[in-house]
């Protein structure tokens, strides 16, 4: 009997209490006036105490739309039960918010029910997802390509969302109807195969009963909730890995990709979900979103959308706003004068002669500052100077090393952000780089125990850094 079976399943699973108040969302469909009709037989005859209103929500995109709602308005008459009655131009909506029809009435659809259930203080809101619901909603996870947390399919509880109908079949609920001669509402978008869920359920699922599993639903479904449990282990420990992984909050939130790599690629993939939802807001990325974040590597970026933007930088991963390209420039300067920037930097220059420093202190005692300051042999440079963004392809020696580098390599290598990477400048000498700041200088530029006259370039005042 289809009414022990829900009773049963609703004690095992301790859906709601004998004393609860519930709001049952109902649309005049079968499987909704069903789930009413039970829960009034489960008052009548064992729980006598359960308080139970309706709640329908008009989303006005059908022709239908107006005879659904004064049918539950009839139905809520007949009962004796409370009703809660929303309506909303779900396309106009849609439109505004620029989502598809589907997401933009579900968001309205359950903003009303939060509403409707404060007004009615219940405890649950009830839906009558079914156990064919769960088994379509599975596989239509499945062709679009999803994890664990895809195959939990519609969850049984989710705060206090209820969707007691989960252990029956649409079939059970239709032979319950007519059985019991209780009317309800037919909603002719359920035949239009233009619909991925219509599709399935009445040509995909009936060819696998067909030809391969009778009881494919029911098996469906029980892997929903086993997916459920075991991801709710997993959440668990995310939840107690995710402060030693991450740091900062909010806007600044950063997180450990270095530590993550030494992980269980699964429990690495589940914590790049929940940092791009922290981050982002993003509900649902996609396998190869979280795959591209994961193999990111010092310095590079990866974004979807216009000001989603990810940069890992010394292992750690951070979101950062596009930014406007800094204005390109090119002056020349004599160092007799201060020299500011476009971007706000100032620089100071002065020669000093070797032979006015103390001997025992003639290098050793210079204050080396490879970000604020830079020594150079003057008899090498040839002024003026060129100071300039930097360009792509930008390459020096720098000092100690062999061979020429590129500078984005070298700023990179130096853990510079990449917000201060932006508007460093560089300085050439006839046409060949003697200095970035953060950086070492040239290697052909600098000062040895041989030099005479030093040119010391000095950061006066430092840029504004646009804001992440």
């Amino acid at each position: 009997m289809i009414y022990q079976k829900f009773k049963k399943f609703v004690e095992a699973e301790k859906l709601f209490s004998p004393r609860s108040r519930l709001l049952v969302a109902v649309s005049g469909g079968q499987d909704s006036v069903a789930l009413v009709h039970l829960l009034v037989e489960l008052k009548k005859k064992d729980w006598p105490q359960l308080q139970i209103a309706l709640a329908h929500f008009n989303h006005k995109l059908r022709k239908s739309a107006e005879g659904d709602e004064f049918f539950v308005r009839n139905l809520a008459e007949g009962l004796e039960l409370k009703l809660f009655t929303g309506r909303a131009d779900v396309k106009d909506f849609a439109r505004r918010k620029h989502l598809n029809l589907e997401e933009a009435a579900r968001l309205k659809r359950y903003e009303f029910l939060r509403k409707a259930a404060s007004k009615f203080e219940a405890d649950y809101i009830l839906t009558a997802h079914t156990m064919t619901d769960q088994a379509e909603t599975v596989l239509m996870k499945v062709f679009r390509g999803t994890g664990l947390e895809g195959l939990q399919g519609i969850r049984l509880k989710a705060e206090n969302i209820v969707r007691p109908l989960l252990c029956l079949e649409r079939q059970e609920l239709e032979d319950y109807l007519r059985e019991n001669h209780f009317g309800f509402r037919q909603d002719e978008t359920n035949e239009d195969e233009r619909f991925l869920r219509n599709k399935i359920r009445l040509k995909l699922i009936p060819l696998l009963e067909k030809e391969f599993d009778p009881a494919i639903t029911a098996h469906l479904a029980e892997a929903a909730l086993i997916a459920q449990g075991e991801n709710e282990a997993l959440s668990q420990t995310v939840e107690k890995i995710w402060p030693k992984v991450t740091r900062g909050g909010s806007s600044l939130l950063e997180l450990n990709l270095g530590k993550l790599e030494k992980m269980p690629p699964g429990l690495a993939r589940r914590l790049v979900r929940k940092y791009l939802k922290a981050a982002f807001g993003l509900e649902s990325p996609t396998f190869h979103q979280t795959q591209a974040v994961l193999t990111l590597q010092d310095g590079q970026k990866f974004s979807w959308g216009r000001r989603q933007v990810l940069v890992r930088e010394a292992g750690w991963l951070r979101k950062v706003e596009k930014t406007k390209r800094q204005k390109t420039f090119s002056l020349s300067w004599d160092g007799q004068s201060p020299l500011r920037l476009p971007n706000g930097l100032e620089f100071v220059a002065r020669f000093i002669s070797v032979k006015k420093l103390p001997p025992a202190r003639r290098l050793s005692g210079l204050e080396f500052d490879d970000a604020k300051r830079c020594y150079l042999d003057a008899s090498k440079v040839t002024l003026p100077l060129e100071v300039r963004n930097r360009r792509p392809g930008d390459k020096y020696q720098p000092l100690g090393l062999n061979g020429e580098k590129k500078i984005k390599e070298s700023l990179r290598e130096r853990k510079i952000p990449q917000a201060e990477r932006e508007v460093l400048p560089v300085f050439l000498s006839g046409g060949k780089i003697v200095w970035v700041p953060g950086l070492p200088v040239s290697e052909e530029f600098k000062v040895t125990p041989a030099t005479e006259k030093i040119l010391l370039i000095s950061v006066l005042v430092e840029a504004e850094v646009p804001a992440d």
